[in-house]
C-alpha cells in the first residue's frame, strides 16, 4: 500500500474540521501509542465513528477527486510540490502528498462555493 495513495491523520482531520465526511474504505484509528491505518469493517463504522476522536476517515486519492467538481485540476511542479487550480477560480498550495493536495483543493471549493 502507497501511503501517498491515502490522506494524511492531519489532512483526513482538516476534512472532518469543516464538515466534510466522506465513506471511505480505510480509517485512521487511534490506538496505544498513537494513529494506526485501518480498512474498512462494517463492526469498526457501526462502533468508532460515532466518536470523532477515535476515528477518523482516511480517504483515498480516487475518492476525493469524485468529490471535486468538473473542471477541477491539480499541477505537480519540478521541485515535487502540487500547486492547485480551479475551473472556479485558482488556489495555490504546496503540498507534496497527491491525497492530501486534492483535500485542499475540496475544501477551498466547498468554502467558495457558499
Amino acid at each position: 500500500m502507497n501511503p501517498l495513495n491515502y490522506a494524511s491523520l492531519e489532512a483526513s482531520k482538516r476534512l472532518v474540521d469543516n464538515g466534510i465526511v466522506l465513506e471511505t474504505e480505510r480509517y485512521w484509528l487511534k490506538e496505544n501509542p498513537g494513529w494506526r491505518l485501518w480498512l474498512h469493517s462494517r463492526g469498526l463504522q457501526d462502533h468508532y465513528l460515532k466518536y470523532g476522536e477515535l476515528c477518523v476517515p482516511a480517504p483515498s486519492m480516487s475518492e476525493v477527486w469524485q468529490e471535486l467538481p468538473i473542471g477541477s485540476l491539480i499541477t505537480k511542479c519540478r521541485n515535487g510540490e502540487i500547486t492547485h487550480l480551479s475551473g472556479f477560480g485558482e488556489y495555490s498550495i504546496a503540498n507534496v502528498n497527491p491525497t492530501d493536495a486534492l483535500i485542499d483543493l475540496l475544501i477551498w471549493v466547498r468554502k467558495e462555493a457558499k
